[in-house]
């Protein structure tokens, strides 16, 4: 199959950004990012490189996002980024909201003889390609007119379609599993934080305790009252520690059978496991960043794997997930790149249910951390698929029949 050489620029609808609507000037006096929620998110490269759209967002008002008319965001846009990492490319989830462009990004919308996903697509596979455009000695940037003038051989409109449907169903076959697995960890944590913060735990009736007359005694280390027959402990009580890992990330080439857990955002693959079961990652440098798997796994020199004791080792997770967002201003300390102080963690105090608590927890909700685990293998699997295809469809070597 004979495939088009052409320039992106040439099929350009539109390729804009946030400094588009005015000047710094102009953009400073009438946009302020909000963290609390209002009418638009402002999707920044984190969300991308996170796959979260639900924590740690921007907002703007209604105001603010028709200010922004030229980087107003739709489901299927393709966001670039044009610092940094320049070059690389994602694809605009839907996330039925409003949505604005970051101000680190490009918005590329292509006219409709091509098909916008399939280009997207495209535009993955030679992303090393594209992000050899960008220039500069330390940070390093890619311009509007560059991204114009990059080359990509297509195919024609019918073979464009059958490309972007097929790849879509993979990725669409994987959201849905991310989407089953934060459900089953909401419902774990739903379950942590009712019989754990608010200790309605069910009592020998099957009862919530507290609301149903469960007795409290005042604690005086926690300065709150917690259930009779609990205790206060601290974490180093109960924490089992991993070998410190040997593998630096760099060395590692994202294929394999395993997770490997660094202190970044992104997961990646490996050929060999040094622990198994559940265990937690914690970022040590940088910003605090907790992650758990229940499965054999790996991870780098810059991540901490802990577990805990037999039955503790599921209440681990949501213990560490709940000081998280306090994680960087009470555990990480240090003059330029902030590292995190294992010794000022492993004080921290927790509380500690009783045996029979704890194992009516892990009976619930074992299954669920079972579930995630699946689903993560299945989606280990449609990646490595995804990404086999995905060069052979670009350049003609497969081809999809009707």
């Amino acid at each position: 199959m004979e495939l088009k050489k052409v320039k992106i620029g040439d099929y350009l609808e539109t390729i804009s950004d946030y400094h588009a609507n005015g000047s710094y000037q102009s953009l400073k006096k009438n946009i302020t990012f909000k963290r609390k929620k209002d009418y638009a998110i402002v999707i920044r490269t984190l969300n991308f490189e996170r796959d979260d759209y639900d924590k740690d967002l921007l907002f703007i008002n209604k105001n603010e996002y028709d200010y922004l008319a030229k980087s107003k965001v739709y489901p299927d846009d393709i966001l670039m980024n044009k610092i940094a990492d320049a070059g690389s490319v994602y694809l605009m989830p839907n996330l039925n909201t409003h949505v604005s462009c970051g101000m680190n990004l490009f918005l590329i919308r292509f006219n409709k003889s091509v098909n916008q996903k399939y280009m997207y697509y495209n535009m993955k596979n030679v992303e090393k390609y594209i992000k050899s455009f960008a220039h500069g000695t330390t940070t390093k940037t890619i311009t509007k007119n560059e991204v114009k003038n990059i080359e990509i051989r297509i195919h024609d409109r019918p073979e464009q379609d059958k490309i972007a449907d097929l790849l879509t169903n993979i990725d669409s076959k994987i959201e849905n599993n991310n989407a089953i697995s934060k459900e089953l960890e909401s419902m774990a944590k739903t379950i942590y934080d009712y019989w754990f913060l608010q200790f309605e735990f069910p009592d020998k009736a099957s009862k919530p305790y507290k609301s149903n007359g469960g007795k409290m005694v005042w604690n005086n280390q926690l300065k709150q009252a917690i259930p009779e027959g609990w205790k206060v402990l601290r974490l180093k009580d109960i924490l089992i520690e991993n070998p410190k890992s040997k593998i630096k990330v760099n060395e590692v080439k994202n294929e394999g059978d395993f997770p490997f857990f660094t202190s970044g955002e992104k997961i990646l693959r490996t050929n060999s496991y040094i622990v198994s079961g559940l265990n937690c990652y914690l970022n040590t440098g940088g910003n605090a960043g907790v992650k758990y798997f229940d499965g054999k796994s790996a991870y780098s020199t810059d991540t901490w794997c802990i577990t805990a004791s037999s039955g503790m080792n599921y209440l681990l997770p949501f213990i560490l997930k709940s000081i998280e967002p306090s994680m960087n201003d009470r555990f990480f300390q240090g003059t330029g790149l902030k590292h995190l102080q294992k010794d000022l963690l492993r004080e921290y105090k927790i509380v500690i249910p009783s045996n029979d608590i704890i194992n009516k927890f892990v009976n619930i909700v074992h299954q669920y951390f079972a579930k995630e685990t699946i689903k993560f293998h299945e989606n280990q699997e449609l990646q490595s698929l995804r990404d086999f295809l995905l060069p052979m469809l670009m350049n003609g070597q497969v081809t999809i029949k009707d």
